[in-house]
């Protein structure tokens, strides 16, 4: 069974080593950025609308992009290809470095910085996820996804309170500076990784756009992938813009904080993160991944609608701890069932559906934006949280094969699809 091993036995395996270093220090730039971006232009805009629309930029390279990152990674050099979305990243990251710095930033660059920085990390997502899963054999597939998230978590904790720290004590533009020299981190560690297995294919080589129809043909008529798309919706569009979009409103307008207290909230869901990354390499002696999944979900929401009526900041942050632990534990549930769902020859195609989720945390960041300028943060939060449990709970209900649905078994079908499940 998958689950009697060590999350961090994965190790052994040379080129995730060096992929999970790169995790590292990508995730630690992206949310440098997430606290700084957020901070930053609310301070100039006074505004959650104009806050969640410079994030839901990213969404327009996310959505357009997505599937034809899963073709890039079925038909090309995955590692060259994500040298040059680090290349990328670094370029804009440093560029509005020098804006801040020099007192030339204007709201518009921070519309083309998310737009830009959308398209390398759309590319990053699908890349670094196909990856993980051609770095370690497939019965050790969660936990190299576990330990992924691990190091996502643990950045997601560090990076909002340097943020914070360097917001109030020195400024926003070196906390972009301190993103572009991650980036370089990233691009170093990338190079490092030796050949991947070539990707198997079941007919000769055919179009870029009947591959990407292949995939989405899947996608459609796999019980489980479709599960796993709508479960991949829930948090990006109802859960996580309660602390991605709202937390400095929440910062602002109910604790009456500063930035050091937004970096300390932020941070609270990276302890959380953590938690839950170490905590999946044992859920998965749990076979019925469907199950643990519904409930993760159902956790996260139920730990949302607590922070959101919490009367202090101290309880508001060990909620926000329970939340971080609950949706690591369901994004590695997702992403692991998605993959292993998928036949071989199209994982990249698969992997593209990754990118997608965080495109709708922007665009549920956005109209989470625009109700609580209406509402409020706390009343905002409260309505997604429970809109999600009942999606959640009609999914469950709907489908049979996802109830059904075990890690043992994904792992026997090694990527076919039985007709049991239809």
């Amino acid at each position: 069974m998958a689950g009697s091993k060590s999350s961090f036995s994965v190790l052994r395996h040379g080129n995730f080593r060096w992929l999970w270093l790169g995790t590292f220090f990508g995730t630690g730039a992206h949310w440098v950025q997430q606290a700084t971006l957020g901070w930053v232009v609310y301070q100039l805009t006074g505004s959650g609308a104009m806050l969640g629309g410079i994030l839901a930029m990213r969404a327009i390279p996310m959505l357009l992009l997505a599937p034809l990152t899963g073709v890039v990674a079925d038909r090309y050099d995955r590692r060259r290809v994500l040298v040059l979305c680090q290349a990328l990243l670094f370029t804009i990251s440093a560029i509005v470095s020098l804006l801040l710095a020099t007192g030339l930033i204007r709201s518009w660059h921070f519309y083309v910085f998310s737009l830009l920085s959308g398209v390398g990390w759309v590319f990053d997502r699908t890349l670094r996820s196909t990856m993980v899963f051609g770095s370690v054999p497939r019965a050790e597939a969660a936990h190299a996804v576990a330990l992924n998230t691990i190091a996502f978590s643990v950045m997601r904790t560090v990076g909002p309170s340097v943020a914070g720290i360097l917001i109030a004590a020195v400024g926003a533009a070196l906390n972009f500076g301190i993103q572009a020299t991650l980036f370089l981190c990233v691009m170093a560690s990338s190079w490092m990784i030796g050949p991947q297995p070539p990707q198997p294919r079941t007919q000769a080589r055919v179009s870029a756009f009947q591959d990407l129809r292949a995939g989405v043909h899947f996608v459609a008529n796999d019980p489980i992938a479709r599960m796993m798309l709508l479960f991949g919706l829930v948090p990006g569009l109802l859960l996580i813009p309660s602390f991605s979009a709202l937390m400095p409103m929440f910062v602002v307008n109910v604790f009456h904080g500063g930035p050091k207290d937004l970096g300390l909230l932020l941070s609270a869901v990276g302890v959380g993160g953590v938690m839950g990354g170490i905590a999946v390499g044992w859920l998965t002696r749990f076979d019925r991944v469907g199950r643990m999944q519904t409930l993760a979900l159902i956790a996260f929401a139920g730990s949302l609608i607590a922070f959101a009526m919490s009367p202090s900041i101290g309880l508001a942050l060990a909620f926000l701890v329970c939340a971080g632990m609950a949706e690591m534990v369901a994004q590695t549930l997702q992403v692991t069932t998605l993959q292993m769902c998928a036949p071989e020859h199209m994982r990249g195609r698969v992997a593209s559906l990754l990118p997608i989720f965080p495109a709708f945390i922007s665009i549920g960041g956005f109209t989470a934006g625009i109700g609580a300028d209406l509402v409020g943060p706390k009343y905002m939060s409260l309505l997604l949280a429970v809109s999600a449990i009942g999606v959640v709970a009609t999914g469950w209900a709907c489908s049979a094969a996802f109830r059904r649905s075990t890690l043992s078994g994904l792992i026997k079908i090694g990527g076919a699809v039985p007709a049991s499940r239809h």
